[in-house]
């Protein structure tokens, strides 16, 4: 589980423990019954919730590998500058292969 996963696991444990002492017992069952229109809206609701964790998650996951990249283009930077070398094509071209991935 990774950084963004554990915040988001905490606040949805946060908004759970809310809820339960907030709304009464059987409200959910009651909801069902008395009111479709809500139980609808309380779905979609989960339904989104669901897709903007998704979203977070995926998004971290390209900040994390953008940040690989970065580092991995300081490392071919400093091993290149250590040589006393300009970087080789190859060099440049990964650097400028990160640079468009990263925007």
């Amino acid at each position: 589980m990774n950084a963004v996963d554990t915040m988001l696991q905490e606040e949805l444990s946060r908004l759970m423990d809310r809820l339960a002492a907030t709304v009464p017992a059987g409200s959910f069952e009651a909801t069902n019954v008395t009111n479709p229109t809500l139980r609808s809206r309380l779905d979609d609701m989960d339904t989104s919730l669901a897709l903007a964790r998704a979203t977070l998650l995926e998004g971290y996951g390209r900040w994390r590998k953008t940040l690989d990249d970065l580092e991995n283009i300081w490392a071919l930077a400093a091993w290149g500058s250590e040589a006393g070398e300009r970087p080789s094509a190859a060099a440049e071209e990964a650097a400028e292969y990160a640079t468009a991935r990263a925007a």
